[in-house]
């Protein structure tokens, strides 16, 4: 089972994360899950939020929604953090707390890292 941060928390590691592109097909329907832009979209409009943007004002969003049925592309979500790694998910079909989980995890080993070497975000 999945542990989230508290609110407190999910705030201060949020400001590890430089930019966040979504790009999804809301018309496509995976035949195994009917769902699977449904997260992607979700998680594009949390980052959306006022805590967030309060938070992390520097974050750059970015989105594509798309209707490109020809190709069966499913929802891509492409994440940059503040120490330069990437997080690249193709054809995400999964739950947004489970993105959220993911996100929070690799901010955190982030912050611990540059805690570790003397570093801070300002």
């Amino acid at each position: 089972m999945p542990h989230w941060p508290s609110k407190t928390v999910a705030t201060r590691l949020i400001r590890y994360v430089k930019s966040v592109h979504v790009a999804y097909n809301p018309y496509l329907a995976n035949p195994s899950n009917p769902r699977h832009s449904r997260g992607a979209k979700e998680f594009y409009v949390r980052l959306q939020s006022k805590r967030v943007t309060d938070s992390n004002p520097k974050l750059k969003l970015s989105c594509d929604v798309h209707n490109r049925l020809a190709d069966g592309e499913g929802a891509k979500i492409d994440i940059s953090f503040a120490d330069g790694t990437e997080m690249n998910l193709e054809n995400f079909e999964g739950k947004v707390n489970d993105l959220e989980d993911e996100l929070y995890q690799r901010a955190s080993e982030i912050e611990y890292l540059m805690e570790v070497e003397g570093k801070s975000l300002d």
